[in-house]
């Protein structure tokens, strides 16, 4: 299915050793799920070297806890640490990330009657209930350069041999079972993204007239975005196949509010992307204990920044791959008892 391109700021699916921090300017036309390779920083606040007392590491105490959206696949909890050479991400299970050179407020969500800071730093979103001294900080114009080893180069010339292999690997995964046996599988072999939609920033793409699926795989940062793409572009096929029942479930579910993450303004990919996101908290919290109220917080988290995704966890979680999982019936003690079609 071919997709409008949006301005966008993702990327992180399950909590990872090094969660990715690149800058996303506004208006730059990639996919929602691609890394820009553009070095422009508008609208953005730039930090240096500490040069006064709010710029000590002290002054971030044991660090702002939330949680980071990386190139707009789903959050990961951390914490974000002021350090003299600027703002570092820690993600709570693995290695401190690259440094993030610059920070603004994006905005701030109310919903519920829980008041979240929504913060753009550089190629992500940070998300917390309790900002603190980082409020100071996307608050203060800071100068200095762009360090060096933030900026971006175009990535070099794609191996469609290399490419070819990366994308029939995942579609013949483990995972991409999983997903065959909720959505159905394509009917033609999964191929690469030709010249025009890669022109046009595409990363993955859902063709229904031949029921066909392609992918970038070159043009991506890792596992985690190919994952995400393979699931998105396979919750465009579902969404051709089952509009009505889709259309049922997604009554009363509020727009996205970030007009920078991929699906804002469009309802077919908000759709895709929910579907994405709910794929990613179930893989993610499979091995979580029994009843673990820590998992169904961070669905909160999932749900505020692609609204719809508590209600798409809510229905797969019903369906036989995820018969097994820890929180199965307390994800699905609701109303959601629908079939799903293929």
């Amino acid at each position: 299915m071919r997709r409008p391109l949006h301005a966008s700021a993702f990327l992180g699916l399950a909590p990872t050793v090094a969660a990715v921090l690149a800058l996303a300017a506004p208006g730059f036309g990639f996919a929602g799920y691609a890394p820009p390779h553009s070095t422009s920083t508008t609208d953005t606040i730039r930090l240096k070297r500490a040069e006064t007392a709010r710029s000590d590491p002290g002054a971030f105490g044991a660090g702002v806890p939330g949680y980071l959206s990386s190139w707009g696949l789903p959050p990961v909890r951390g914490q974000l640490v002021l350090t003299d050479t600027g703002l570092v991400f820690q993600a709570s299970r693995g290695l401190a990330s690259t440094r993030a050179s610059t920070v603004s407020l994006a905005y701030v969500d109310d919903e519920n009657g829980q008041v979240h800071y929504l913060f753009r730093v550089d190629g992500g979103v940070f998300e917390t209930d309790a900002p603190g001294p980082l409020l100071e900080v996307a608050a203060s114009v800071w100068s200095g350069a762009m360090p060096k080893e933030t900026l971006r180069t175009p990535p070099p010339a794609a191996d469609p041999v290399s490419s070819l292999t990366a994308a029939r690997r995942i579609a013949g995964s483990r995972y991409a079972d999983s997903l065959y046996s909720l959505f159905g599988r394509p009917r033609a072999a999964v191929g690469l993204i030709g010249v025009r939609g890669r022109l046009a920033g595409r990363l993955g793409e859902y063709i229904l007239t031949r029921d066909s699926l392609a992918l970038d795989p070159a043009r991506m940062t890792g596992e985690a975005q190919l994952r995400h793409a393979l699931a998105h572009e396979l919750g465009h096929r579902w969404q051709a196949r089952a509009k009505a029942q889709l259309a049922m479930l997604w009554s009363g579910v509020r727009s996205i509010r970030d007009p920078k993450r991929y699906g804002y303004g469009s309802l077919s990919e908000h759709q895709a992307e929910a579907i994405a996101f709910a794929i990613s908290f179930l893989q993610t919290t499979a091995g979580s204990p029994e009843g673990g109220d820590g998992a169904l917080a961070l669905l909160d988290h999932y749900d505020l920044l692609v609204p719809g995704t508590r209600i798409m966890v809510r229905y797969l979680a019903l369906q036989s791959p995820y018969q097994h999982h820890p929180l199965r019936s307390r994800l699905t003690s609701g109303r959601i008892t629908y079939a799903l079609e293929k």
